[in-house]
């Protein structure tokens, strides 16, 4: 396991697209901060470090596999090692590193931002949306972003042994991303009586961005923080 890890770190760093997606979440960032009001709520949202990051880790995680096809190189990769899941494991906990990697830095970076377009304006301990301080909302809304970086990269991978075709499981994992939620409630919705059991569905999972800065989402997903 420790060798597939070195392999792929090797692998991962000598592409291009891991410095892309940093300078991409540094472009979109600033996009945020500079296009409009600076309000407590997207001071609290890390200036949309979230959403960008998940936006990030879509595009880059199926990208990371569909490279093993491309270059055929994932039959040597199957030749060379006797358990296939240490390969799968490797490149999971690689990319989920990187998208920590990618909030970490983030949220240096919404430090800055907030620092430069805010200054005192407006101060980290003041109450937001009558729950808890502002600081303590960003770092809520990051520990939200990292549990949901694990149903998304899951997925993504998922699709991706699936079809096979990386522009497409970039399509269905923004769409299922941003929408499943919403479909969940649907589910939820139609079969009321069996709600103990579908609140249990994958997709339910990713209300946990919203819920644990924001508790009153607990009504939408039915599930506690816990």
């Amino acid at each position: 396991m420790i060798d597939c890890l070195k392999q792929e770190n090797f692998k991962f760093w000598h592409q291009h697209f891991p410095f892309y997606g940093m300078a991409a979440l540094a472009l979109f960032m600033l996009e945020t901060a500079i296009s409009g009001p600076i309000k407590p709520r997207i001071i609290a949202q890390g200036f949309g470090l979230g959403q960008w990051v998940i936006l990030i880790m879509i595009t880059i995680s199926p990208t990371f596999l569909a490279l093993e096809y491309k270059n055929n190189t994932i039959i040597t990769l199957f030749y060379k090692n006797s358990n296939k899941k240490n390969i799968y494991c490797a490149k999971f906990l690689l990319t989920f590193s990187y998208g920590l990697l990618l909030d970490a830095g983030g949220f240096i970076f919404a430090l800055g931002l907030k620092s430069l377009f805010v200054g005192d304006k407006y101060s980290w301990t003041i109450i937001y949306e009558n729950t808890q301080d502002l600081i303590t909302t960003l770092l809520l809304n990051i520990g939200g972003s990292i549990v949901y970086l694990l149903f998304i990269i899951a997925l993504c991978f998922f699709l991706f042994t699936l079809i096979k075709v990386n522009v497409a499981v970039i399509g269905i994992g923004i769409a299922l991303g941003f929408l499943g939620a919403s479909f969940s409630q649907l589910l939820m919705d139609s079969f009321p009586h069996y709600q103990n059991l579908l609140k249990w569905n994958p997709l339910n999972m990713i209300n946990i961005i919203n819920q644990l800065p924001q508790v009153n989402y607990a009504q939408h997903s039915t599930l506690e923080n816990s």
